[in-house]
């Protein structure tokens, strides 16, 4: 399967809601040198970079729950926007 960067983006987008409803900045890109794409989350002066294997995104893409960025996008809100001021909606 060949994925790209805006597939990927598009599909952590319509799993974790969170995402848009917090106005999480989200960029993803492939890194040749680590074999592995990166998701990078920014609100505010906040920011999280996460790897994500290969096999891990295409089982994303095919609809399956992307289990490791789930983890690190929820410690991401946690930390940044519930109860804080980054995230107010």
């Amino acid at each position: 399967m060949q994925t790209n960067a805006m597939q990927i983006k598009e599909k952590l987008e319509q799993i974790y809601p969170d995402i848009n409803k917090f106005r999480l900045d989200l960029e993803v890109s492939f890194d040749q040198d680590k074999n592995a794409w990166i998701a990078k989350f920014k609100k505010g002066e906040h920011n999280l970079a996460t790897h994500l294997e290969p096999q891990d995104v295409d089982a994303c893409i095919e609809g399956k729950e992307c289990y490791h960025l789930g983890i690190q996008l929820g410690q991401f809100i946690r930390n940044y926007c519930e109860g804080g001021e980054e995230c107010r909606l």
